[in-house]
């Protein structure tokens, strides 16, 4: 008898506070082997997206999302992100049209300008969190 996909079982981040160290481990692993499922057959950006896995599941471990805000520095890496939001059956919609957008707003500049209207937002609208978690990654040009 083999094991139940624990994939299967998340419909949003509160699914993970229930998961063990091991759990964790093995959701990081079905969420790699479902982007390199659907990735190839549809195209896209899938090396980013292997490697933020990890990062993905443990940001929505420690951060009570929707309430925190987490912001991705670019759109191929937040694919694990979107999944475990509840987004997953929409991911074989990526570049169809009609479906998901591969990408977030743009880059470092977009990121930032996000970043700080959510910061911003709570004294303009007390019921929204200040809490805020940013990811990106650096690329040096030099």
């Amino acid at each position: 008898m083999s094991e139940s996909s624990i994939l299967d079982q998340i419909q949003g981040p509160q699914d993970l506070n229930s998961l063990s160290s091991r759990e964790l481990r093995r959701l990081a692993e079905e969420i790699r082997a479902e982007i390199i499922e659907v990735i190839p057959r549809i195209g896209g950006h899938f090396g980013p997206n292997l490697g933020a896995v990890e990062l993905a599941v443990a940001l929505h471990t420690v951060f009570d999302s929707p309430r925190d805000k987490i912001i991705w520095d670019v759109g191929h890496q937040a694919y694990p992100h979107k999944i475990l939001t509840g987004r997953r059956g929409r991911m074989p919609t990526i570049r169809q049209k009609g479906g998901w957008l591969p990408s977030v707003r743009g880059r470092r500049v977009s990121m930032t300008s996000s970043a700080l209207d959510m910061a911003a937002l709570p004294s303009l609208r007390p019921w929204v969190w200040p809490s805020l978690a940013t990811c990106g990654v650096a690329k040096s040009t030099s």
